[in-house]
């Protein structure tokens, strides 16, 4: 999977280089939902959850995340949800249809609970505490309302670790 992670990131870096969205993809007043499916490095289990961003200006926007995760293990089962917000600059000034490419700092918040079949403990919940979360992230526009979107995003403060997620991003204003 850690080549996975080399690779998104060296085709965000070239696309960064190359082109980014203009005006059509990304100007104030969108607002744009994404579900999206991933890969974590922090936990098993695969992640889901939603994704939105409104564009306050014609290069920034601000957004929310909310993802959850579920797995199972010879202990028991475990939920992770975490929640974030976060501010993007997207990458308008270069030319290219249909291309929007972002880089976002976040702050996130994680909600755990462990649940053991039986015996001594019968489980146990927590929060991982505020994290810092840098964003890197790109929308490929196949209608112009309807995008593929991909995000990569790390958390540097409150805990290390990497995530990936997929999706499909609808341009809704």
């Amino acid at each position: 999977m850690r080549k996975f992670f080399v690779i998104a990131a060296l085709v965000l870096a070239l696309g960064a280089g190359l082109a980014t969205a203009g005006p059509a993809e990304f100007s104030k007043g969108n607002f744009f939902l994404t579900p999206q499916v991933g890969y974590s490095s922090y936990a098993s289990g695969i992640p889901f959850g939603i994704n939105a961003e409104y564009a306050v200006s014609d290069i920034f926007g601000i957004g929310a995340s909310a993802m959850g995760q579920f797995w199972s293990e010879a202990y028991g089962s475990v939920s992770l949800f975490m929640f974030s917000v976060e501010a993007n600059y997207h990458f308008v000034k270069l030319t290219a249809d249909k291309l929007d490419l972002y880089f976002g700092l976040g702050l996130g918040y994680g909600v755990y609970s462990v649940s053991y079949g039986s015996g001594y403990l019968s489980g146990f919940s927590g929060s991982s505490g505020v994290r810092l979360l840098p964003v890197l992230g790109g929308r490929y526009y196949i209608t112009p309302k309807i995008a593929l979107s991909l995000r990569l995003v790390g958390s540097v403060i409150g805990g290390g670790g990497l995530g990936a997620s997929v999706g499909v991003t609808f341009k809704l204003s």
